[in-house]
């Protein structure tokens, strides 16, 4: 859906998106591509701008491959969109998120087997990631390039690309006119398409679109609500059944937070407030008193995982935070095995 002022600036909009989609055919066309030595390479991405649910599936793949492949390394290559840093930084799990981004913390965070490295440049924070680990140079590496299916910069051995479907009923439009960064027809390139956030009620127009664009193969990857994670170490972790009923607020710096507080109403909460914030937030003590003045009388303040860990360094434990929880979720891909598959044939 265009909303009037891209109408009203319809001409002008419309130029700009053919130019940005020359310049994207002349980056990808005219790129010299590297190979990453002694790496299997899978890159991870979307069609669009703003949230598809990538970092809980990166998440899951790298559990995936864990426990497949456990003597084989992971490294997670991320840009740190949204981080302070300078040059290649090494996540770690007291990493500052300002430093290294929300979502590379939040990776190293469930990821202790993984390494999780930071930078402009992913040849060279990939080279930085051998040496500190000291691997011989035979040493076969997993390594997952963090929304990657743009990045021309690197050979890869399969791209895995997600598809939000709780937006299939919308017309999208490439950049800047809409949030596309390529057209859905570039699903050609990827080995599989991840079908984000899925449930039965999105089976018919996913069916329509894979009959449209054709993937090579398809995946559904669903998530739903598993417990509640106290960001104050005074409190103790929840079950999302004690939401029935209770009155919530719930706020997210996401670039589509729809999908969270769905996961909110399915617990049939008595009253529900939000409250949006823009994606990759750098909370303050200041935002955290302005929910806490909002919210007074709710019995619950929930945030995402993503959020939750930058809040945690801000909350202090006492009793004025006892009621503030990060939703955490339960993923589950469909056609497992094929992927582990293709992996395999890289072994």
């Amino acid at each position: 859906m265009i909303s009037f002022g891209k109408i009203l600036f319809f001409p002008i909009l419309f130029l700009l998106s053919l130019v940005y989609r020359i310049l994207f055919f002349l980056d990808k066309s005219f790129k010299k591509k590297r190979t990453l030595p002694s790496s299997i390479t899978i890159s991870i991405g979307n069609f669009s701008v703003g949230g598809t649910g990538k970092t809980p599936f990166t998440l899951h793949l790298a559990k995936l491959l864990h426990s497949n492949f456990p003597n084989i390394p992971i490294v997670i290559l991320s840009r740190g969109y949204g981080s302070s840093g300078t040059g290649i930084r090494r996540v770690t799990e007291n990493s500052p998120p300002a430093e290294v981004g929300d979502e590379p913390l939040l990776l190293k965070k469930n990821l202790p087997f993984a390494e999780v490295y930071v930078g402009s440049n992913r040849y060279e924070s990939y080279l930085q990631f051998r040496s500190e680990n000291q691997l011989s140079t035979n040493q076969k590496v997993f390594t997952l390039l963090d929304d990657g299916f743009q990045h021309h910069a690197l050979n890869r051995d399969l791209d895995l690309v997600l598809l939000d479907c709780t937006k299939l009923s919308k017309t999208e439009f490439v950049l800047p006119l809409g949030l596309l960064r390529e057209s859905y027809s570039s699903v050609s390139r990827a080995n599989f398409l991840i079908a984000s956030k899925f449930s039965e009620e999105w089976e018919n127009p996913l069916s329509k679109w894979i009959q449209k664009f054709k993937p090579s193969q398809t995946a559904r990857f669903r998530f739903s609500p598993k417990i509640l994670v106290p960001l104050s170490s005074g409190s103790l972790e929840r079950s999302v059944k004690e939401l029935t009923g209770k009155s919530i607020f719930g706020f997210a710096g996401l670039g589509n937070p729809d999908s969270f507080y769905s996961s909110l109403k399915e617990q049939n909460p008595s009253e529900l407030k939000t409250k949006s914030y823009p994606d990759h937030y750098s909370y303050t003590k200041e935002d955290l008193s302005q929910i806490s003045e909002k919210a007074s009388d709710q019995n619950y303040i929930i945030c995402t995982e993503k959020d939750g860990v930058k809040i945690t360094s801000l909350v202090d434990a006492d009793k004025n935070f006892s009621k503030w929880f990060y939703l955490k979720l339960e993923t589950v891909l469909e056609n497992e095995s094929e992927l582990i598959s293709s992996v395999r044939s890289f072994i």
